[in-house]
């Protein structure tokens, strides 16, 4: 953490909600103990001489979250193209039963954790496997604020990863005690990896002990239509989760492309958050959420990558498909709405909107660095630009990162 008081002067963005920010082209941005102090035009700091000042070319923004990814599949980002449950059964699986392995678990979670910061992600929500090992190898490298969860997978898997998983709420418990609710998120796969009991104990376990719930919901119609056989007596994808108690302001569901019109009033009576994952919804031909459903529904959502069905770890590239996404179906979506819910909104859907997710007072220092606005341009036009590009490109573009007022990397 920086102890010392110091100024970074460029221009910033400064998202504040949905699809509205604060934009200072000359701008001196405080930093003391890891925390923002202030943030001002530069001139406003002209009677503070003593204060050290790094500048800085280009413009600074609030770090990215991703609510929704899957360490454990960093390896094989983008790799496999298939329908969901053939690519789990396929090629996921039968990479995440290699995390059995603490070593390589470490390894590739240390490789994770500097390409996110590196690409200007400081905070998410992770999948681990079902693995406790391999758990404990992510906490261990962690660069960043971090919610992660081995995946409970009791039944319908291979062998090797239901004996991984936890078998009961005792062990369960155990596991997430290690870590507490500032680290840990409850993570049952999906509904088809696990019995209603266990669901219903993770859900007691949650509500009493203030853990966050992930866990994924009508990705794809093959997948509903299994959950419908499975679960026969439940009215709907969503009420198997409701029933076992998993849902409310604690809980991100990843995806949630196929939802009926009851389903979206159910997960905005809970306050449940949706972490919408558009470039694994493309990659994996799952469809595209209704966006408009969600809106008028009022329903909460942040951005997310879902490596390694997404193909790349990089937010802006989730911008990008975002936007294309909806605007090709007829949505009005903006670049300054796709900034909000790949920072602060991603913040406020881990519980951490107090104190991360933009440059109020008080909020830690994590920030990045990106090209500066060309003469003349918009800070529109800015927005739309910055997400151009190839899946290099954007994994790139992040000039370099800070956590807490340090540097991380880059080299501009």
């Amino acid at each position: 953490m920086n102890q010392t008081p110091t100024l970074y002067r460029a221009a910033v963005i400064n998202p504040l909600n949905n699809g509205n920010w604060r934009y200072l082209p000359d701008a001196g941005l405080l930093i003391e103990r890891g925390r923002v102090v202030d943030l001002q035009p530069i001139g406003a700091f002209g009677a503070r001489p003593e204060l050290p000042c790094v500048e800085l070319d280009g413009v600074i923004s609030p770090g990215f979250v991703d609510v929704h990814t899957h360490w454990v599949q960093y390896r094989v980002r983008g790799r496999f193209q298939a329908q969901l449950l053939p690519w789990l059964k396929e090629h996921i699986w039968p990479e995440e039963a290699s995390f059995a392995d603490s070593a390589l678990a470490g390894a590739l979670a240390e490789q994770f954790f500097k390409d996110s910061i590196r690409a200007g992600t400081v905070m998410g929500m992770a999948y681990s496997s079902a693995h406790a090992g391999a758990l404990q190898a992510a906490s261990d490298v962690t660069l960043g604020d971090w919610l992660i969860g081995d995946v409970v997978m009791e039944t319908d898997a291979p062998d090797a990863l239901v004996a991984a998983s936890a078998k009961d709420i005792g062990e369960l418990s155990a596991r997430a005690g290690r870590y507490g609710p500032q680290r840990y998120a409850v993570t049952p796969r999906f509904a088809l990896n696990c019995s209603a009991p266990f669901m219903r104990d993770m859900g007691q376990l949650a509500r009493q002990q203030g853990y966050y719930v992930q866990t994924h919901l009508s990705e794809s119609v093959e997948e509903i239509n299994e959950v419908h056989r499975r679960f026969a007596d439940a009215q709907d994808y969503t009420d198997v989760y409701d029933r076992a108690g998993l849902l409310g302001e604690r809980s991100v569901l990843g995806h949630c492309v196929h939802l009926s019109p009851r389903e979206w009033r159910c997960l905005a009576a809970r306050g449940s958050w949706v972490a919408h994952c558009p470039s694994s919804n493309e990659a994996l031909d799952s469809g595209r959420m209704d966006l408009t459903a969600l809106r008028e529904h009022g329903v909460k959502y942040a951005l997310a990558s879902d490596v390694g069905g997404g193909p790349s770890h990089s937010m802006l590239h989730v911008m990008q498909r975002y936007l294309d996404q909806h605007r090709a179906a007829g949505a009005a979506v903006a670049a300054g709405e796709a900034l909000y819910r790949a920072t602060l909104a991603g913040a406020q859907c881990m519980g951490r909107g107090a104190y991360a997710g933009n440059f109020a007072p008080g909020k830690r220092a994590d920030f990045l660095l990106l090209p500066r606005l060309n003469a003349h341009q918009s800070v529109d036009s800015w927005l739309e630009e910055i997400v151009q590009g190839g899946i290099d490109d954007l994994e790139t573009r992040v000039a370099a990162t800070w956590l807490g007022g340090i540097r991380q990397n880059g080299t501009r």
